[in-house]
């Protein structure tokens, strides 16, 4: 589940570097700019409270 939630946060997060990329000074930046800030937020916490889906239980 970890790693599928990492690969579609790392899709819209390229969407988002794209259109900042596109429209620099333009009110779609900023709005992406906010957008890249809460997927990387989403990430970390993903990645420190998410189960890992390879751990082997005892």
């Amino acid at each position: 589940m970890k790693l599928a939630v990492m690969i579609l946060n790392s899709m819209f997060l390229l969407l988002f570097i794209s259109a900042v990329i596109g429209e620099w000074g333009e009110p779609p930046a900023i709005i992406s700019g906010i957008a890249i800030l809460s997927i990387v937020i989403n990430s970390v916490f993903i990645l420190v409270k998410t189960k890992n889906d390879f751990e082997y239980e005892k």
